[in-house]
């Protein structure tokens, strides 16, 4: 362990221990103090646009400025302003009904309760986004935070440090940058929850050390969503509102599509019609300053790898729309359609996240289904359909964490839709009050009233307690 690694991991351990003694000694923030802290977002937001653009661009070598400004400057704002609206109906205290006859007027509700030092280990796809959106849902339940930002994109680490401490106290909200030996380091703290975005092998090991210290964890992962078309979806509208979704961030995206199928009949018509689409939006999709650049050359070497794969089991079904891939101006590749690859082909088998998009052709909507069963439950299914029968036979078949008609991932951009995984795709949610409900203890109050009548329940159980259970079980 180097020098650097030391130091940052001491600077964790220093944080953590304020932010539990400022627990400790406020365990329930009010609602004006919480408003205080959330207000402090979008100030803190409001004179930094350009920070943010430029920390993108310098972590991706090309990130369009526009993408940066909607996903994670904007929506970071919007989920501010829900919270802000909503923190005060979300704190009320939810009344539960008893028993008139043994409980008389005793009151009885969930007050959600903050749960107290939250760590989060936010992902390189949407930095800012997935450190600062989680934080508000944290900060709106009450909790203090400690937010450790991907080492993959060291430039976006240091801006948001610079930001919260202009912002916040450290034993409010605290961010920690540093390399691997820190992120590992991270979840074997005793964290009163914590937060992972990425992928599934690495959510198993965060999982797996967050239950040495029985820490409940909210698992943002990833998955292999499918896009479905029905017979008379295949149409220019529907192909375009896909790829205007697999294109932006060059499809480093989890909640984007990673492949799509198309009736037998149909599939043709659908690679013509992407075709059609990517020439039209680009000259060159490889050099477009529109497209951003895939991450890192380690990212970009694991996206050729797959379509090399493919290529080397049938070159036919590989359709590259752009010049070859390459990393001399940044990583970049072709936008790339592998049609009907083999069941054990990484395209097949592996989240794909970049600019390939498998087409897989299908005689039967079961058949489909029956893929979809037989695979980890994704993180979103999208279906394209006028036909609602095949829509309800779908949803109610499969599992996801979202699930979306006529459009691509646009749930994961809602502030007040609850977001998240199921299985392998993840586990629990935020946003809106999911997410506030998600970083509070739900805890029980019950408070006996004078006329309560609750002697057939306290021992010891004689007479009363029998005449009381025969009455229950007569009714």
């Amino acid at each position: 362990m180097t020098n650097n690694d030391s130091n940052a991991i001491a600077e964790l351990h220093r944080i953590f221990d304020a932010q539990r003694a400022a627990y400790f000694n406020q365990p329930e923030p009010t609602l004006a103090e919480r408003i205080d802290r959330l207000q402090r977002v979008p100030a803190m937001l409001a004179s930094r646009h350009d920070r943010v653009v430029e920390a993108m661009h310098a972590d991706y070598g090309n990130h369009p400025a526009l993408t940066t400004t909607l996903f994670d400057y904007l929506a970071v704002f919007e989920r501010a302003q829900q919270a802000l609206e909503n923190v005060e109906q979300w704190m009320q205290p939810d009344p539960r009904p008893l028993p008139d006859a043994l409980y008389g007027s005793s009151k009885a509700y969930i007050r959600h309760q903050p749960k107290g030092v939250i760590g989060n280990l936010s992902a390189w796809n949407f930095p800012f986004d997935i450190s600062f959106g989680p934080m508000i849902d944290m900060l709106a339940a009450g909790n203090r935070v400690i937010i450790k930002p991907s080492e993959q994109v060291p430039a976006c680490g240091e801006a948001m440090r610079e930001m919260i401490t202009d912002a916040f106290a450290e034993d409010e909200v605290a961010v920690v940058t540093g390399g691997l030996e820190l992120a590992r380091h991270f979840s074997t703290l005793r964290w009163d929850h914590l937060v992972y975005t990425g992928n599934t092998r690495i959510g198993r090991e965060v999982a797996l050390k967050a239950a040495e210290n029985l820490v409940p964890v909210t698992l943002e992962l990833g998955g292999k969503n499918p896009v479905i078309f029905t017979e008379n979806a295949v149409t220019a509208d529907n192909v375009r509102k896909v790829l205007a979704v697999k294109i932006t961030k060059n499809g480093q995206i989890c909640i984007n599509a990673d492949h799509v199928y198309v009736p037998f009949e149909q599939r043709e018509r659908f690679v013509e019609l992407v075709r059609q689409q990517i020439a039209d939006w680009f000259e060159d999709f490889t050099l477009s300053d529109d497209v951003c650049n895939i991450l890192n050359r380690r990212q970009w070497s694991r996206l050729q790898g797959l379509v090399d794969e493919a290529r080397d089991h049938n070159p036919a079904s590989v359709i590259e729309l752009g010049t070859p891939a390459n990393t001399d101006n940044g990583c970049r590749m072709p936008f790339t359609l592998v049609c009907d690859p083999a069941p054990e082909l990484g395209v097949s088998t592996t989240e794909i996240f970049g600019p390939i998009l498998p087409v897989y052709s299908y005689v039967s909507l079961d058949d489909v289904i029956g893929r979809i069963q037989a695979g980890e439950r994704p993180l979103g299914i999208y279906m394209f359909s006028d036909e609602p029968e095949k829509i309800e036979r779908v949803r109610s078949r499969t599992s996801s964490g979202g699930f979306t008609v006529n459009c691509v991932a646009l749930h994961g951009a809602q502030s007040n839709l609850g977001f998240g995984g199921v299985g392998h795709s993840g586990t629990g949610r935020h946003h809106g009050i999911e997410g506030f409900r998600e970083f509070s203890n739900p805890r029980a109050y019950l408070e006996l009233a004078d006329d309560a009548r609750v002697e057939p329940l306290l021992g010891p159980h004689r007479e009363q307690t029998a005449e009381f259970i025969q009455q229950l079980m007569g009714a």
